[in-house]
């Protein structure tokens, strides 16, 4: 089989890296042939660390450019305002996308993105990067075949680091949804992988930091089902450890990820899911060998693209995931207000 060949419009993602890491790990897979940002700073950045170390790879002088190669798909991992339109140029010229989350800041830009992909029979992926780590993968295993009974609560924890606050401000502060809007949609993912769509949505935003000003940086929602409820949390204010966690519980059992780590950065060797269910009638701790990420998100773009299987995650659930996130990034009121209605989307 040759290499995957991949283009990439834009560089900026903190997430580009641990994909590029992984493109130059397994060159008989993946060549990144070339990649192009607007920003000075970025291209200066990517050209010292990844020319001379990713085999066969160039900075090019514009998307254009990057379009113009030969290439078996498209990267996008610029900024989210930046991203829809680069993911469009990619799909008008023929390429399928792998794009940077979340996808886009406007209700109707996804929505639209994806009526372009399936109008030109081209294959649309979200980066959520929790997808693949090995305890979620053995939590949704669990979940789908019915040993929690009726899921009657989900909670999700992803916190950042308080010694990183100014970087947050700086770079997310431009939504209103701030530090949330960055970092929710990874465990909305999962909420909606689980859950399917909630009926109702309550977002409540605060800006806890005497620095914060108009920045969203220690966020919760809460979603309503019809016999349950979820629970979101994403504050940028932690300054302890491997608090990120996952908690499921349902009518005949239970589990929680007691340490969900990072989709990118460096995680323990062993991840562990600890799981009760009624026919065991005590919790078990199951060590999961950690997975390497970042690879699985490329060969399964690479393998839909290649026609070898359907998506894990389909263009209906990332429409799904995206409406509920600019839902919750977007409350009415700062103390929450009523429950916004959660209408279906046209799928």
């Amino acid at each position: 089989m040759t290499s995957f060949r991949l283009g990439m419009i834009g560089m900026w993602h903190t997430h580009a890296r641990g994909l590029v890491r992984q493109i130059a790990a397994h060159p008989d897979e993946f060549t990144l042939v070339a990649g192009w940002d607007p920003e000075p700073a970025v291209v200066a950045s990517r050209r010292a660390e990844w020319e001379g170390t990713v085999p066969g790879f160039r900075i090019a002088s514009s998307s254009t450019e990057v379009l113009s190669e030969s290439l078996d798909g498209v990267v996008v991992e610029g900024r989210v305002y930046n991203n829809i339109a680069s993911a469009r140029l990619a799909l008008t010229a023929g390429y399928p996308v792998l794009l940077e989350k979340p996808a886009g800041w406007d209700a109707d830009e996804f929505p639209a993105l994806a009526a372009a992909a399936r109008e030109r029979g081209l294959h649309l992926q979200m980066l959520y990067l929790f997808r693949y780590m090995s305890a979620v993968q053995e939590l949704l295993r669990l979940a789908r075949t019915g040993v929690f009974g009726e899921v009657y609560h989900f909670r999700a924890r992803l916190p950042k680091d308080l010694r990183e606050y100014d970087l947050f401000l700086r770079d997310f502060a431009w939504h209103p949804g701030g530090i949330y809007f960055e970092m929710a949609g990874h465990v909305i993912d999962l909420m909606a992988a689980l859950l399917g769509a909630p009926k109702w949505v309550t977002p409540f935003h605060g800006r806890h930091h005497p620095d914060a000003g108009a920045f969203v940086d220690n966020a919760l929602t809460v979603f309503g089902y019809e016999r349950g409820w979820a629970v979101i949390e994403v504050p940028a204010l932690e300054m302890h450890p491997h608090q990120r966690r996952i908690e499921l519980y349902g009518t005949r059992g239970g589990a929680v990820i007691p340490h969900l780590g990072s989709g990118h950065l460096g995680n323990r060797p062993v991840q562990p899911l600890e799981v009760w269910t009624d026919s065991s009638g005590a919790w078990e701790t199951r060590e999961l060998p950690e997975a390497t990420l970042q690879i699985r998100d490329l060969r399964e773009f690479a393998a839909v693209v290649r026609g070898e299987k359907l998506p894990d995650f389909s263009l209906e659930h990332d429409l799904l995931v995206q409406e509920l996130l600019l839902r919750s990034s977007t409350p009415t009121t700062d103390s929450g207000g009523q429950p916004t209605r959660v209408t279906s989307l046209d799928r």
